[in-house]
């Protein structure tokens, strides 16, 4: 009878979870019955180094977590195949028996002799038979001076709450809505007032929070010459596809949050949503939704090169500063070649932010002799790119132009600065008056633009959720109200709009009331 085979950690594999396992079970087996000079546990233990050491390619440590029965290898689910499901329920039986969460290792385990990675399992193995396990393993592993190794106890294995980012002192938690909100929204009729999108949001929210944080630590380490990973990112990416898919009208509304002191973080945040959602209405597969929101994250890694002197002037750079400016895209270029992930990943990521500031007529910079057309996903970054930079308050342009003005300013540029396709979805995605925009109506009354869908129907209807003011001087939120769908021939929405206006004059974060 033909026997199954089990996953090789030696041998390159998409499943690098299930080969991790596998070695990690196979270690333990080994240790238990063998002596160090064994060949079968010093060919484990080079099994279960070599996996280690693949996985930290990408990342600066291996966490493997356990919760509600399930494995999580660097947060992320482990998805069993039918070779492995024996093994995982084996090891997550041995996880439970000693109270451990999960495991953490840290780059030092390559250096660590067979000795002592050995003398690690059998830790592990011996636990079981301590009062309290994990109190044990925690005094013998400091012991033994194995510091490449750390547990993770039971309360803190919930892979969610690693993911989530901890609010940093002065964090604004005011975009988290809370029940009382949501009171006078319109009722029942309101397309925003489930519980199920409420959640939603907040959880966009928490993503969007996270992804700051995560291009932070990345733009940090890499100033300082640190080697960084891109696994928080990915992980972050995979969030904000899946809620693309649910309803891109939320993420639509994150990239209206503007924060002023941040605008290099926030902006490329933006300009990482807008690309996805176009490239997810052109119908892009999610691998490719993946790479291109990588792309669009990391479009302006390299202005950490050009002198803070020249990105905060708030007045007109000379020829020699502006010459300096343009280098960012090369710049993006060599910090994304520094990252620590696979080659392949970098080769994907690379064209785009090289791109995004080419045009699509090829006439900006940086010049080359080429004369290929840009690729898919550098023309999706430049629309994205410009269309969050025109509606920015910058140092140099403190207030911000309106969302319809700015997409006037693009269709003139179309087909020479924009692909002209690419450009029609892309207003079609977001409508006429994007989410974000405050309009003033005929009644007089003001209101953000909340909900656009874009599609035919019913669907194309604007809302808009209407603002009160105080006698304070700040807006609460009033009712959401339909305007209708647009009618050709009045030109007009069934409640006309007398003109669009600026949040900034107002004091208004759009996002403070969308979400």
């Amino acid at each position: 009878m033909q026997s199954r085979s089990k996953p090789d950690p030696q041998s390159p594999s998409p499943f690098p979870d299930l080969q991790f396992l596998a070695a990690l079970n196979m270690l333990l087996h080994s240790a238990r019955i063998h002596q160090d000079n064994n060949r079968v546990l010093i060919s484990s233990v080079k099994q279960f180094v070599a996996i280690i050491k693949r996985l930290l390619e990408e990342e600066d440590d291996v966490t493997l977590l356990t919760f509600a029965g399930r494995f999580y290898l660097q947060q992320e689910k482990v998805v069993y195949r039918a070779n492995i499901a024996g093994i995982a329920k084996s090891l997550l039986d041995f996880f439970e028996k000693r109270k451990l969460g999960g495991l953490r290792f840290l780059p030092a385990v390559a250096e660590a002799s067979i000795e002592d990675i050995a003398s690690f399992a059998r830790l592990l193995i011996s636990a079981e038979k301590q009062e309290d396990p994990p109190g044990w393993l925690e005094d013998e592993l400091a012991r033994r001076d194995l510091a490449w190794v750390e547990y993770v106890p039971e309360s803190a294995a919930n892979p969610e709450e690693v993911l989530a980012p901890e609010p940093a002192a002065g964090d604004d938690d005011s975009l988290i809505p809370s029940p009382d909100d949501q009171a006078g929204d319109g009722g029942s009729e309101s397309p925003l007032a489930s519980a199920r999108e409420l959640t939603t949001r907040q959880k966009a929210v928490l993503t969007y929070g996270y992804a700051v944080q995560s291009l932070q630590e990345i733009a940090r380490k890499v100033s300082s010459n640190q080697t960084t990973g891109i696994k928080k990112a990915l992980r972050m990416v995979h969030k904000l596809i899946d809620m693309v898919t649910e309803d891109s009208n939320v993420l639509l509304g994150l990239s209206t949050i503007r924060h002023y002191d941040d605008y290099t973080f926030t902006h490329s945040i933006n300009v990482a949503i807008l690309s996805m959602c176009l490239g997810h209405r052109i119908g892009l597969s999610k691998k490719s939704l993946e790479i291109l929101t990588l792309s669009a994250l990391f479009h302006d890694l390299g202005k950490i090169d050009v002198p803070k002197s020249i990105l905060n002037k708030p007045g007109k750079l000379t020829d020699q500063e502006f010459k300096e400016m343009k280098n960012h895209s090369l710049y993006s270029v060599r910090q994304i070649l520094m990252l620590k992930t696979t080659q392949e990943k970098k080769a994907q990521m690379l064209l785009a932010p090289f791109e995004h500031h080419l045009k699509f007529d090829l006439s900006g910079y940086p010049q080359t002799p080429r004369s290929k057309p840009l690729s898919l996903f550098g023309r999706i970054i430049s629309i994205a790119d410009v269309f969050d930079a025109l509606t920015a308050p910058r140092i140099y342009r403190p207030y911000a132009i309106i969302p319809d003005r700015a997409l006037s300013i693009m269709q003139e540029g179309s087909g020479k600065d924009f692909d002209p396709l690419l450009l029609k979805v892309f207003i079609n995605m977001i409508g006429v008056y994007p989410i974000g925009t405050l309009l003033k109506l005929d009644n007089g009354e003001i209101g953000l633009v909340a909900k656009y869908s874009g599609e035919k129907g019913e669907k194309q209807n604007l809302w808009v959720q209407l603002l009160k003011p105080e006698q304070d001087g700040r807006f609460v939120k009033g009712d959401l109200v339909n305007l209708g769908s647009f009618d050709p021939e009045a030109q007009q929405y069934r409640i006309p709009i007398a003109e669009t206006l600026h949040p900034a004059s107002y004091n208004i974060q759009p996002a403070d009331f969308l979400l």
